[in-house]
């Protein structure tokens, strides 16, 4: 039988209850990646601290009058942190910062003390404290992440990353009332700066009203012309309103503005595939991923378009890496299993659509995919019968639950109809086996006296050819 294609599970597309929020650590005006840390929230943009100018540099010092005491000395301008630097270009607080963001690639609950610290190296430090809460976020310790969430708005109350973050934490502990009050005392408190509109914007964002959405992103961005985060917002939603080419002009110029930065690159990966251009999606999809490798939706969606380009090695390394950094994603292990398949690795691609149903049981598409490699592929180890009878009885149970259009319901209903007639070929293929070696057995098990008088095993003599037919007479004499 011809193996049929996978039925691919979708494209990711930017998912309401599951984007991952981060802060940039230091300057991204080069597409480098960032330190940062990740946590679980509705809007990837709330967590992106504004990209660092470049420090002035410091006042000269007054020559004092011999006798008159000398000041204290002044604080470099490099190591101070104002609304505009929120990360100092140098000391021991930065070192401290960049150190504790490295470890949170890996272990965001081993980076949480090591923000702490670097928050308490120097004063005025909101963007560390904001990290801390990420952190912890990510790690799953939702108290301690908000109670340095509002740390860092206690130290700057209009900070929008800390704002929205809070907001989203305590939507998501059904502390809605709470989560409000914190975005509308912000923006009662200072409704002309970028921050409580970002948060605004966010929240709207994780409530479906793209309406609000704009309008508060377009605020955003006009009391701060680089905020990123409000520019992704707006491409966001631009997106949603099908508006692609104004969405790709939104993250354009968040990108321009920081070119490291992985959300947007992300976002802007998913405008090209709305728009076709499926292969500057990938170079969107690539950049995503190397600047954040643990950003488990670009791998996935990298890795989907390289399967489909043919690479499958390198599809199936992106779909590791998404497995690795978001363990409980059934789809994950879907695509996993796919990439693995297309690298004639059946065994192992049978265990990660079996993963991808434990994590996920009302995942049709793993259930589909599993049926065709036990259909179509040799599985090492698992007899032909019984693995054709579990992949008709997984597409049987996928007919039964997808329901699929018309053309596709078709199309597996005949499929279904040829493995079924496939193992009825076999049953009986192996019937006949069956058969003809118990009958040899027999024949091998009788004496040999009993052989010679079976009538049915002597051997006919052999035949007598009748003699010549004589030469024609010859004809008569005159």
């Amino acid at each position: 039988m011809t193996p049929r294609p996978m039925v691919p599970a979708p494209l990711l597309v930017a998912s309401l209850g599951a984007l991952a929020t981060w802060l940039a650590a230091c300057e991204t005006t080069s597409p480098t990646p960032d330190p940062a840390p990740a946590t679980t929230t509705a809007s990837p943009e709330a967590g992106v601290a504004p990209p660092a100018p470049a420090a002035a540099a410091p006042a000269p010092v007054p020559s004092e009058p011999e006798r008159t005491p000398a000041p204290a000395p002044a604080v470099p301008k490099t190591e101070v942190i104002d609304d505009e630097n929120w990360l100092p270009s140098t000391g021991s607080a930065r070192e401290a910062f960049v150190a504790a963001s490295e470890t949170a690639r890996s272990d965001p609950a081993g980076a949480v003390g090591k923000f702490v610290d670097a928050a308490n190296r120097t004063k005025y430090f909101y963007a560390a404290w904001f990290s801390a809460g990420a952190a912890a976020e990510a790690a799953g310790d939702v108290a301690t992440a908000e109670r340095h969430y509002r740390t860092a708005l206690a130290t700057r109350p209009d900070y929008g990353p800390a704002l929205a973050n809070l907001a989203l934490l305590l939507t998501r502990a059904n502390r809605g009332a709470d989560a409000r009050r914190v975005v509308d005392d912000g923006l009662r408190r200072f409704p002309e700066r970028s921050g409580p509109h970002l948060a605004a914007a966010t929240l709207a964002w994780h409530a479906k009203d793209l309406a609000t959405v704009e309008r508060e992103a377009v605020l955003a961005v006009r009391y701060d012309e680089r905020s990123t985060a409000g520019m992704l917002l707006m491409g966001k939603v631009f997106r949603a309103q099908k508006r692609l080419d104004t969405a790709r002009f939104a993250l354009e110029n968040a990108l321009g503005v920081e070119p490291g930065n992985a959300l947007a690159h992300l976002e802007l990966g998913h405008v090209f595939l709305d728009l076709g251009d499926e292969k500057k999606a990938l170079v969107s999809f690539e950049k995503a991923a190397r600047l954040r490798p643990t950003l488990a939706e670009a791998q996935e969606n990298y890795g989907v378009l390289l399967l489909k380009e043919g690479f499958a090695a390198e599809a199936t390394r992106a779909f590791e890496a998404a497995g690795k950094h978001d363990p409980k994603s059934g789809r994950a292990q879907l695509h996993l299993g796919n990439g693995l398949r297309a690298e004639k690795r059946y065994a192992d691609a049978e265990q990660a659509y079996k993963m991808a149903l434990e994590l996920d049981p009302s995942l049709l598409e793993a259930r589909f995919n599993l049926g065709l490699l036990y259909i179509d592929n040799a599985v090492p180890g698992q007899d032909e019968l019984v693995r054709l009878q579990k992949g008709l009885l997984a597409l049987k149970d996928y007919q039964a639950k997808a329901k699929p259009e018309a053309a596709v319901a078709a199309r597996l209903a005949e499929y279904i109809d040829a493995t079924d007639k496939r193992i009825q070929k076999e049953i009986k293929r192996r019937e006949r086996e069956e058969r003809r070696k118990r009958e040899d057995a027999a024949a091998a098990a009788r004496p040999p006296a009993a052989k010679a008088a079976d009538p049915g095993t002597a051997k006919p003599a052999p035949a007598v050819s009748p003699p010549p037919a004589p030469p024609p007479a010859g004809g008569g004499g005159t």
